[in-house]
């Protein structure tokens, strides 16, 4: 089994307005505990998929930097040492700027095997970043993007927002432009959500959260693909751009559905079910959100499952649908056929129907894929496969 692996790092120096993600501030005493109980979940699921590939690695949070080097590196040694790791492996580690361990952490990632970086600068203005909750600035973001082009990474890819309260597009241009002056060789574009629970959800309840809208930030992700194509990136999914030869191949493999491997707190994994327990059946398992709970999990020898959900019918083949179709070349109607047993047509009759019917897909090249329309209303074309 050819599989990715993601580790989970709930930990941050302060929780962004506008984050729900399982992250948490203040936890600098669960940090020792926290690695050796990730190496541990490893070493364990090792021993029950001995077989796996691991063709990627990503190190995502929560804010992975806030660990020291060595923890890092150590978690890296010990998927090598439990896992089989391909030759040429991608291996991501996220970071932020404003850390201010970040300069000696990016210098000596590359040593321990690290060869891909993905910095979440999220706007080249200070009172954007400021109005999030970010704890860098412009200033430091450059910085933080040289200290790594100096360390030896050579595939750095930038995380920026749009559609933040008050911004105007002309700033939006600016972030733009500022980014492609970097040099990155990847770009990934978030439109800002306001999640409940967060505190820019409550700011909105209170009417103090003035967001930009939908046809702004629509003029938004058009001038985003404009400049960036215009500057050789390609745009191969929803969010994503990349250099030729640079695109994500970890996320992709959730894109495309295939199997991957979770560890830490709040890290799903989604596998095939173990040989005699169903043929075509896959497993998808989240582990506990609470950092102390998945540690006492771990060293007291008990299950971390939060919940569990066996993959079967048409909610898999939906799944495969709506994941592939964030990719621009859409879901390959033979290998969808391969996989399930079935044509997409024949499963999705009356759905490709209707969004075929609104100019939302199309079939060319032997895919279903988004039209630029569709782009612009994904989510309405997701809501017809879940």
């Amino acid at each position: 089994m050819i599989a990715s692996l993601y580790l989970h790092i709930p930990f941050c120096v302060r929780k962004c307005l506008y984050c729900d993600f399982n992250s948490h501030a203040g936890m600098e005493h669960l940090f020792a505990p926290y690695v050796e109980a990730v190496k541990a979940e490893i070493r364990r699921d090792a021993e029950r998929f001995h077989d796996a590939l691991i063709s990627t690695i990503y190190f995502g949070g929560g804010t992975p930097n806030i660990l020291a080097p060595d923890q890092l590196a150590g978690i890296l040694d010990e998927i090598r040492r439990s896992f089989q790791v391909a030759e040429g492996a991608e291996i991501t580690t996220e970071a932020n700027p404003g850390v201010s361990s970040l300069q000696s952490t990016v210098s000596s990632l590359p040593r321990a095997g690290f060869n891909r970086l993905s910095l979440g600068v999220q706007s080249f203005n200070d009172d954007e970043l400021r109005l999030l909750g970010r704890i860098h600035t412009v200033d430091e973001a450059i910085r933080a993007f040289d200290d790594a082009r100096e360390a030896g990474f050579g595939n750095i890819s930038i995380d920026l927002m749009y559609g933040i309260p008050g911004q105007a597009l002309e700033s939006w241009r600016h972030t733009l432009h500022q980014a492609l002056d970097l040099a990155p060789e990847h770009v990934s574009l978030y439109s800002l959500t306001v999640e409940e629970g967060t505190p820019f959800h409550a700011m909105q309840v209170e009417g103090r959260l003035t967001l930009p809208g939908d046809e702004i930030e629509a003029d938004m992700y058009e001038e985003a693909i404009r400049t960036l194509t215009s500057a050789g990136f390609e745009h191969y999914e929803i969010s994503n751009f990349a250099r030729p030869g640079f695109r994500c191949r970890h996320n992709i493999t959730y894109w495309r559905n295939e199997p991957y491997f979770g560890f830490g707190a709040g890290a799903t994994s989604c596998l095939p079910l173990l040989p005699g327990l169903g043929e075509g059946l896959g497993m998808r398992a989240t582990n506990v959100p609470s950092p102390e709970e998945y540690i006492h999990r771990i060293e007291a020898g008990q299950d971390t499952k939060a919940c569990e959900e066996r993959l079967t019918g048409k909610p898999a083949m939906g799944e495969t649908m709506f994941l592939g179709l964030r990719m621009l070349q859409g879901v390959n109607i033979e290998s969808f056929a391969r996989r399930h047993g079935v044509l997409p047509q024949e499963v999705f009759l009356e759905e490709i129907a209707r969004l075929t019917e609104r100019g939302l897909i199309e079939q060319a090249d032997g895919a279903i894929r988004l039209t630029r329309r569709g782009l612009l209303l994904a989510n309405d074309v997701f809501a017809e496969f879940v």
